[in-house]
Formats: structure tokens, C-alpha cells, sequence
């Protein structure tokens, strides 16, 4: 595994009743140079975890300058759409497996994000 790699694993129902406890399980990405957000035990998601996802790149952009976007493992077509639909795909990239989310960040494969990108969102 990468050294610089934080995985945070979620599971069950992502929706405002466990809102406080996803933001504070997401605070462990916001100083990790690699963060993945790993979804596969997920059973459903709405817009509580995409604004987590948000608040967590902007936290990682203000405390780090410019930070690598967040990698998410596992996420159904409909977390995809939601992202797509807030337009806020740029804050995330998707993998099918933690060991593809892991490689290396190459600014040429995993492009960099500024604080004034997601201070518009």
C-alpha cells in the first residue's frame, strides 16, 4: 500500500441522520497527501455524503494550498450522477478497487485542485 495513502471506509446508509459521524470520519482525509474514500460496504448515499465530500476538499485545499482531489472506490452510478448533477465531479475521481485508487499521484493522472476551485461550488 502507499505510505501516503489514507483510507477511510464507510459503510451502511450515508443520509443526514449519521451526517456528524461522516464529516468526522472524512476529517481524516483532510491532511493525507492520498485520500480514499473507500464505498464498497456502502447501501445507499444521497446528497449528505456529496456535501461531506465537498466541505472535506475544501478543508483539504485550505489547510494544504492546493491538494489532490479525493478518490472514491466502489461508488454506485447513482453517487456518480449526483456528483455529475452538482456539478462536482472535479472534486473526486472513481476507481473500482482500493489497490487502483492507491497509484502514485501524477499531476499528469490525478490533476491538483485550488482553494478558488471549490470556493466556487
Amino acid at each position: 500500500m502507499n505510505q501516503r495513502a489514507v483510507v477511510v471506509a464507510l459503510s451502511g446508509d450515508l443520509d443526514l441522520e449519521v451526517r456528524d459521524e461522516l464529516h468526522w470520519d472524512l476529517a481524516a482525509l483532510i491532511e493525507a497527501p492520498v485520500g480514499i474514500v473507500d464505498m464498497t460496504a456502502v447501501t445507499f448515499a444521497d446528497t449528505t455524503f456529496v456535501n461531506a465530500v465537498r466541505e472535506t476538499t475544501r478543508m483539504r485545499a485550505a489547510r494544504m494550498g492546493n491538494a489532490t482531489r479525493l478518490r472514491v472506490v466502489g461508488a454506485s452510478a447513482i453517487v456518480k450522477r449526483m456528483f455529475t448533477i452538482g456539478h462536482l465531479q472535479s472534486l473526486v475521481d472513481f476507481f473500482g478497487s482500493i489497490p487502483e485508487a492507491e497509484v502514485e499521484w501524477s499531476p499528469a493522472v490525478f490533476p491538483r485542485i485550488s482553494l478558488a476551485d471549490v470556493a466556487s461550488l
